[in-house]
């Protein structure tokens, strides 16, 4: 049995609530949320998808380890997820990307099928001529992101943790054994561990404390929402191998992103004019209708470190502070294995072996994190 401590947890998107629910179960949980609702920034405005083959090695790992989190949901959640194949399509210039991307999983996902330009148009009938290859991801799925962060937020108040909102951090400072946090409506509060899990305002809490610099960039991406005037509920997801589109079904809608990342500030993002007309633009060079206008857009930010993998662990500076941030466009569909690693550090535990072999990847330690 651990020694029960107070930790305070600074941001509840997901990477913050989903460790809140796992270390309530044995500490005294404090969460606090500079605006009105969990999940306002990133986690409310993801592509909410789960797909094994993604990124990196180490992201790849970590969503192995949380894929039964989503399809057998504990008790207390509601239903997590339901299928969706993902289909990543090729235009004749781009094939080569279809033959690397295959190159690269297929050993590690074995279900991953080549298909034919005709094979992708029989489930996606929009898709022009100009697509002829592609590769099928049949085990994805389809996130809902509303029931996982209230299965964790219900947890965590079950236990007798605390979401508290409209609380913005704006100063702490260390104390004997623990730290002293201020928050900007002049409440003051101590806890024994602090966590970052402030997503694309992390760097800003770890200047705070005087913590390790880490230079986390948050990378603005568009969303669009658009009638295909189809029923597209059963289509799968579609990813340009080309990298600069994709699209998703959104019940009869579609879910649009031409895939950008532009470098911004920690801010309530805005999606920008060019950024959706780009994104329109790139949908219709790619199907038979012409779509003319979206229907609803909008716009979240991804942070990411060098190596774009998370960053998860004890700073080296400031005791008793806590990393858990860097989970770019994976922070949802990682969650289940991130939050137990992250939980068994802070307590001291034995993690999992598969766990385990990834804790020095994801080290805020780590080379090449700062800005030098």
């Amino acid at each position: 049995m651990t020694e029960r401590k107070h930790i305070v947890v600074v941001g509840a998107g997901i990477a913050g609530v989903s460790l809140a629910s796992e270390l309530s179960r044995d500490n005294e949980v404090t969460v606090l949320e500079a605006e009105l609702q969990p999940g306002y920034h990133s986690t409310g405005r993801s592509a909410a998808v789960f797909v094994i083959p993604f990124v990196n090695d180490v992201v790849h790992r970590l969503s192995v380890a949380s894929e039964r989190f989503f399809v057998e949901p504990p008790k207390g959640f509601n239903r997590l997820s339901q299928p969706l194949a993902n289909v990543l399509v090729a235009k004749a210039e781009d094939a080569g990307q279809v033959d690397a991307f295959l190159d690269m999983w297929s050993l590690r996902c074995p279900w991953l099928k080549r298909v034919t330009g005709g094979e992708v148009r029989d489930e996606v009938p929009i898709l022009n001529k100009e697509i002829v290859c592609g590769a099928r991801d049949e085990r994805s799925l389809g996130l809902d992101v509303h029931n996982i962060v209230e299965g964790h937020r219900r947890c965590l108040l079950e236990r007798d943790g605390s979401v508290e909102t409209r609380a913005r951090v704006v100063e702490m400072s260390q104390e004997t054994g623990g730290w002293r946090i201020v928050l900007d409506n002049g409440r003051t509060l101590t806890g024994d561990v602090l966590v970052n899990a402030a997503g694309a305002w992390a760097g800003e809490i770890a200047v705070l404390a005087g913590a390790r610099q880490v230079f986390l960039q948050p990378k603005r991406r568009t969303g669009i929402i658009v009638d295909p005037g189809v029923d597209s509920s059963t289509w799968p997801m579609v990813h340009l191998a080309s990298g600069d589109l994709y699209f998703k079904p959104d019940a009869t809608m579609l879910m649009v992103s031409p895939a950008d990342e532009t470098d911004w500030v920690p801010c309530d993002a805005q999606p920008d004019e060019w950024d959706v007309a780009v994104g329109m633009d790139r949908l219709n060079r790619c199907i038979t209708i012409d779509i003319e206008r979206p229907a609803r857009t909008w716009a979240g930010l991804r942070s990411f470190v060098v190596d774009r993998a998370p960053v998860i662990g004890f700073d080296t500076q400031a005791p008793s502070f806590f990393w858990l941030a860097g989970f770019g466009g994976f922070g949802v569909q990682a969650s289940p294995a991130y939050s137990r690693m992250a939980a068994g550090l802070i307590n001291g535990e034995s993690l999992s072996d598969d766990l385990e072999a990834l804790r020095e990847l994801v080290a805020p330690d780590r080379p090449n994190l700062n800005r030098d």
